[in-house]
C-alpha cells in the first residue's frame, strides 16, 4: 500500500516518509504535494526502494 507519513516537529519542521512507492514516483509525489503549499524541499533522503524501480528477479530452472 502506498501512503506518504507526515511527522511535524516541534521546531516547525515536516519530514515527509513515502512508504510503498518504488523508483521516481516517491519524489514526484512529494513535490506535487509541496508545490501547491509553496513548500521548499530542504533535504530528501532517497530510499532503496528508490534504486529498485524497474528491476525484476529472473530465476532459471534447469534440468540435468
Amino acid at each position: 500500500m502506498k501512503k506518504l507519513v507526515f511527522t511535524f516537529k516541534e521546531d516547525g519542521t515536516v519530514s515527509v516518509d513515502a512508504q510503498g512507492f518504488q523508483g521516481p514516483e516517491c519524489t514526484q509525489m512529494t513535490d506535487k504535494l509541496l508545490q501547491p503549499l509553496g513548500a521548499e524541499l530542504e533535504k530528501r533522503k532517497i530510499k532503496g526502494e528508490f534504486y529498485a524501480y524497474g528491476k525484476q528477479e529472473t530465476r532459471a530452472h534447469v534440468q540435468g
